[in-house]
């Protein structure tokens, strides 16, 4: 099998977002709430649609589950396909057909079982000692320790991957042999559950074995014992990727140092067209930021913290509306509203990112600017342009630093938005005043 590991890295985000969204939008069709829990006694003979904070399932489902929650287990027994999102996901029950699996931690216990297909994505995907997937076992991670017995094939794609059970036919693997492996806290946060020491490249135990071939993608060849394998393909990673590694790795100064002058430029030409173009989004947030900075702070962190949550809300809206339309068979409507809803959402999720890029910089830089002007050249400090290049050079030198320069970046995206978030409500349409009777 010739599946590569950018295909597999792709994979993993659209079935992670489809196994976030789809279910929280589903969710209202079943059980919702902080914690939810269907006892060991409890048999279900439909699909069932699960959202909370924490959802453990120890009963029998005859259908389809879907649960969207922030800490997942399944006990019992699922009949037909499982659909799984939240922070940690733990699998101990069985599973009639399908696991489709989404989280920052995965983990198939000891006794879990999953009678057909396995799709993991994941910053850590264990299948513990025991387990048993029937079909074959798609993986996209940041890491994979594989213990339990695969009954078909392997595909992965992960920064670390760790064979020690039974693989039934082929295994396809991309790993990266390197040691400057991500922190599982600096990516998904710091609640981020426990994870499993998986060593650096990729590596196998004992029991480790592969009925099939391994073919394996790698940037430099691992050392594969013969009782796991007899017919090994090493393939390297394609040649641009190979070459900026080896760039990365050797010329690491040169390196951000050119990252840091096209951020610079970037900035530059981003905030100057603004300031041309559209002055007023400069200078009327400029204005909000100096009169109410504090308040700018926090608006703008209640600002970031909220688009997920929106972003969420219009897309089960989106998808709401598709399955009422579906459900009356109106199937032209259901396409149309699916592809101009998404089109919609996906330019407004576009122009928020590009806007939070640059145009909070743009101002916080333009405040600077004329403070520094202002002291040196009192005449200039009232050129929009002079403040804002002056301002964006030394914002860009600033962010650049190590440490610090991430949390002034920060700090600048955060009371930029909330500025623009002050000056958009001010304008919001205001009601008409009430007629005074004589």
């Amino acid at each position: 099998m010739k599946t590569s590991r950018k295909f597999l890295a792709i994979f993993s985000l659209v079935l992670l977002a489809s196994l976030v969204f789809a279910p929280a939008a589903l969710a209202f069709d079943g059980r919702s709430g902080d914690r939810i829990v269907i006892g060991a006694n409890e048999v279900i003979n439909d699909d069932l649609y699960l959202a909370g904070t924490e959802v453990i399932v120890d009963g029998t489902i005859n259908g389809d589950l879907m649960v969207a929650a922030r800490d997942v287990i399944i006990n019992g027994t699922v009949t037909g396909d499982l659909w799984v999102a939240g922070r940690s996901v733990t699998i101990n029950g069985a599973v009639g057909d399908d696991l489709f699996s989404g989280a920052a931690v995965v983990t198939l216990g000891s006794e879990a079982r999953i009678t057909d297909d396995a799709f993991g994505g994941a910053g850590s995907v264990e299948s513990k000692a025991g387990s048993q997937v029937g079909g074959s076992f798609l993986i996209g991670a940041g890491q994979a320790l594989l213990s339990g017995d695969i009954a078909e094939n392997l595909m992965a794609g992960a920064s670390r991957i760790r064979l020690e059970g039974a693989v039934g036919g082929d295994a396809s693997l991309g790993v990266d042999s390197h040691d400057n492996y991500w922190s599982p806290s600096f990516y998904l946060g710091p609640d981020t559950p426990a994870m499993p020491s998986v060593p650096s490249g990729l590596t196998f135990g004992e029991g480790a074995k592969i009925s099939g071939s391994l073919e394996y993608t790698s940037p430099a060849q691992q050392s594969v014992p013969s009782s796991v394998s007899t017919q090994v393909q090493y393939r390297q990673p394609p040649v641009d990727a190979q070459v900026s590694r080896e760039i990365s790795r050797n010329d690491g100064v040169a390196s951000s140092l050119l990252d840091n002058v096209r951020r610079m430029i970037a900035l530059l030409v981003v905030g100057l067209l603004v300031a041309w173009l559209f002055p007023a989004w400069i200078l009327a947030p400029a204005r909000r930021l100096v009169e109410r900075p504090l308040p700018s702070f926090s608006v703008g962190l209640l600002g970031l913290v909220a688009f997920p949550g929106l972003w969420l809300v219009a897309l089960g809206l989106i998808i709401l509306v598709a399955i009422i339309f579906g459900a009356l068979t109106l199937g032209g409507l259901l396409g149309s509203s699916l592809a101009l809803g998404l089109s919609g959402l996906g330019a407004v999720t576009v122009l928020f990112f590009l806007m939070l890029g640059y145009l909070p910089q743009a101002i916080v830089a333009y405040i600077g600017g004329r403070w520094m002007l202002q002291r040196l050249s009192p005449a200039s400090a009232d050129n929009r342009y002079w403040a804002t290049v002056v301002g964006l050079i030394v914002l860009a030198v600033l962010i650049s630093l190590p440490i610090v320069g991430g949390l002034l970046q920060l700090l600048a995206i955060l009371v930029g938005l909330g500025a623009i978030l002050l000056v958009l409500w001010d304008k919001r349409p205001q009601p008409a005043p009430a007629a005074v009777q004589a």
